[in-house]
């Protein structure tokens, strides 16, 4: 599955990022971050199935660079999901923050 393809469903979309991107007259810097770590393990999981699929085919026998590519997008991945929980855990919190 490409992260890439649910990238522009998200950013573009949300309120907070256009209003950010509106007032300092371009791509906010949170945007652009979140843009290249979105990419960054998109690339890395990419990256894991092509080297998975050819040492599946026979084409590629080094199962030790195999296995840490796979390792790498598992990690980072996991790291992305682990954020993005902070992320919406922080949020909730500051929502719920009686004024």
């Amino acid at each position: 599955m490409a992260i890439q393809s649910i990238l522009p469903q998200v950013a573009p979309g949300s309120v907070g990022v256009q209003r950010a991107a509106e007032i300092s007259g371009g791509e906010s810097d949170f945007e652009r971050r979140l843009q290249a770590a979105v990419s960054s393990v998109s690339d890395q999981q990419n990256v894991a199935d092509v080297r998975l699929s050819r040492l599946a085919s026979g084409e590629e026998a080094d199962i030790h660079t195999t296995m840490i590519a796979m390792q790498e997008a598992d990690i980072s991945l996991r790291l992305m999901v682990a954020t993005r929980d902070k992320v919406v855990e922080a949020y909730q919190t500051v929502m719920n923050i009686a004024v």
